[in-house]
């Protein structure tokens, strides 16, 4: 088995499914996913991107989901590493 699966969270301070994904990701993986948080408010291109679809996962570019976790999205990446 090589390294964790690398994501990212596109979140907002305050938001409430962002919060749950997260924590969400940290119980079910643990130390098999490292996950950067990035705060789209920081970013006008990324606020017009994502706006009110927050929390956004993606991996590598490709959105896994958003809004509640799709733990079937990263069953492959997940097998894979």
């Amino acid at each position: 088995m090589s390294d964790s699966v690398e994501l990212t969270l596109y979140s907002r301070e305050g938001c409430g499914l962002c919060d749950e994904m997260l924590s969400e990701l940290h119980k079910r993986y643990g130390s098999r996913v490292r996950v950067r948080v990035v705060n789209i408010a920081e970013d006008r291109s990324l606020v017009a991107r994502y706006g009110e679809r927050i929390p956004v996962l993606v991996h590598e570019g490709e959105e896994l989901c958003f809004g509640r976790l799709n733990p079937d999205r990263l069953a492959p990446l997940l097998l894979r590493s």
